[in-house]
């Protein structure tokens, strides 16, 4: 499973909506399921996981982790 995501487009933040997106794979959304804990694992056409989305973020005090984790994947 090749990755060609560039290094900004692996995490990020939508603030409006509280949620906080890792993107695992390339591919075309195709499905979604909601886990109980209000977390979303996205699903291409071959339910192949390509992207986690993780509700009310900030809450869970997630910003700073994935912060971290944005600034370290560009060394």
């Amino acid at each position: 499973m090749g990755m060609n995501l560039n290094r900004e487009d692996i995490i990020w933040y939508d603030p409006e909506a509280d949620i906080l997106v890792i993107k695992i794979a390339e591919g075309k959304l195709h499905d979604e399921i909601l886990l109980d804990n209000d977390i979303v694992i996205q699903f291409d056409e071959n339910q192949n996981i390509i992207g986690i989305e993780i509700w009310d973020a900030s809450k869970r005090g997630l910003i700073k982790v994935a912060e971290k984790l944005k600034t370290r994947s560009k060394t």
